[in-house]
């Protein structure tokens, strides 16, 4: 069964949103985990791999997370906008 985790630095980011934003990361993953126990991901989710570990899924038009693929476990590392998970994943292409 795959799990979910925060990282500090996502949580960080997802005290300084909207209330508004807040409630529809919330929603968005308590259904990515609902669908995950299921085994079937909707793709309304937006949920697509970027690159070997890392994933993205979709909050609304703008806001998404980025998270990577361990083991069994899906860690949010990013919020943000299309730009910021740019920023996130050249992070890693440098290394």
């Amino acid at each position: 069964m795959k799990h979910l985790t925060l990282s500090s630095h996502f949580q960080k980011q997802f005290k300084k949103l909207f209330p508004k934003d807040q409630k529809k990361v919330s929603d968005l993953l308590k259904e990515f985990m609902s669908a995950l126990k299921e085994g079937d991901l909707p793709k309304g989710l937006g949920f697509k791999k970027i690159n070997h570990d890392k994933y993205e899924i979709r909050a609304d038009i703008r806001l998404r997370i980025a998270m990577k693929l361990d083991k069994d476990t899906f860690f949010c590392h990013v919020i943000g906008d299309h730009n910021s998970i740019n920023r996130y994943l050249s992070h890693y292409r440098n290394k």
